[in-house]
């Protein structure tokens, strides 16, 4: 299964043409880069040496257009199962105005940029780069933008030789196909075909093999259907009612922080200052009712926050702990606006994993749990009175 994982991220590498067939691909890329409001069956089909049989996944691919197009060029939703297990195995990923979800080997993850973009970003680890979330996820090479976005990027990488035919025949039917071979030191690492529909340039099918020729030899093929007009909706409602199971039994938060309430604080874990490892999961309960603030320590109130909670704290009828959870990894910018924890306090640093778990897409926002680690109520923002209003309701409490 490594090695599957490991070709499915070689379908995204790019090429360079050397020249020939500039124009066509340049027509290519901009034909695909336009495909959206889409829906087209797929069978990926994967052949490794090491495998006694292939894999071949059935996957669903729909394209939407979507008015954000900061983070990816459309909205998508791929819904993909492997043909003949028992039980079955199944998956899904969807990106629709900077949220992304995805769902595989029973874990369900989702990445919400309003609350944090930073897994939504390229990065670079010396030489190796990633691309975000929305450009990772499984089978996301596969849509027409991205096939675009590769070819685009074939035209600049000069360790590629692509060739491109407008007017040829595969199969038996008029086709138009683009060829790429990769070399590296003078030996061939990868070759690709995309057989394209001649008038839209829409894909028929792609052939991918890595490390031809060699006994490590891996190759893919992706067979495309009809395509037909999306009528999908791609929203966060219409993903709960497509998978109400998977949400049901594996979502850790709900994302909007006011959802939690009545509800057990979804566990999380956090390392202190002095790098200790701060862990609970869902349900545990707390010494004491407990109020939990997630701040942005360079925020300008921040300090003023921190002073408000405090003083509701010590003020409120009901006895309870304070729970400061910074977003930040600067210690030293957190120990400037908290200072060192008293008594019955506990401080968190590099939690915006935390945040958006538990949906704080305004900071600060402070829960209030009862020691049954029930969240009572929340507040999301600052303002000069968040003192007052935390008393008032601490004061409706569990003791």
């Amino acid at each position: 299964m490594k090695g599957i994982k490991v070709l499915l991220l070689l379908l995204a590498a790019t090429a360079a043409p050397a020249g020939v067939g500039a124009r066509g691909v340049a027509s290519v890329v901009d034909s695909l880069s336009r495909v959206t409001d889409v829906t087209v069956p797929v069978r990926f089909t994967v052949s490794m040496p090491q495998l006694t049989e292939d894999v071949v996944y059935n996957i669903g691919v729909t394209c939407r257009s979507d008015a954000d197009t900061l983070l990816f060029p459309c909205s998508y939703l791929i819904d993909w199962s492997i043909d003949g297990r028992t039980p079955s195995v199944t998956g899904f990923a969807a990106y629709f105005s900077g949220n992304h979800y995805r769902f595989s080997g029973d874990k369900l993850q989702e990445y919400h940029a309003v609350s944090d973009s930073v897994p939504f970003m390229p990065r670079k680890f010396g030489a190796t780069s990633s691309d975000g979330v929305q450009q990772s996820a499984q089978f996301v090479n596969i849509l027409p933008v991205s096939i675009a976005e590769s070819l685009r990027k074939m035209m600049s990488d000069s360790c590629y030789e692509v060739t491109f035919v407008g007017d040829t025949v595969v199969a038996g039917e008029p086709a138009a196909v683009v060829r790429s071979v990769m070399r590296v030191g003078g030996q061939t690492a990868m070759e690709s075909e995309y057989v394209l529909d001649p008038q839209s340039y829409f894909p028929r099918k792609v052939h991918f093999e890595n490390s031809p020729g060699s006994v490590s030899e891996q190759t893919a093929d992706v067979e495309f259907g009809s395509p037909q007009p999306a009528e999908t909706v791609i929203t966060e409602p219409a993903l709960i009612e497509r998978y109400p199971d998977v949400f049901a039994r594996m979502r850790r938060s709900s994302f909007t922080l006011e959802n939690l309430v009545g509800r057990p604080l979804p566990g999380f874990n956090a390392p202190t200052p002095t790098a200790e490892r701060y862990s609970r999961r869902t349900g545990d309960r707390f010494a004491a009712p407990t109020v939990m603030a997630i701040i942005d320590p360079a925020a300008s109130f921040a300090a003023d926050a921190v002073k408000a909670l405090r003083s509701a704290i010590a003020e409120a009828p009901v006895s309870a702990d304070l729970l400061l959870v910074f977003t930040s990894t600067n210690s030293d910018l957190i120990e400037s606006v908290a200072g060192v924890p008293a008594v019955g306090e506990t401080i968190l640093q590099s939690a915006r994993g935390v945040a958006r778990d538990m949906g704080a897409a305004q900071l600060p926002s402070v829960l209030l749990v009862n020691a049954d680690s029930t969240v009572a109520d929340v507040i999301v923002g600052y303002n000069n009175n968040l003192s007052s209003v935390v008393i008032q309701k601490m004061a409706l409490m569990n003791r």
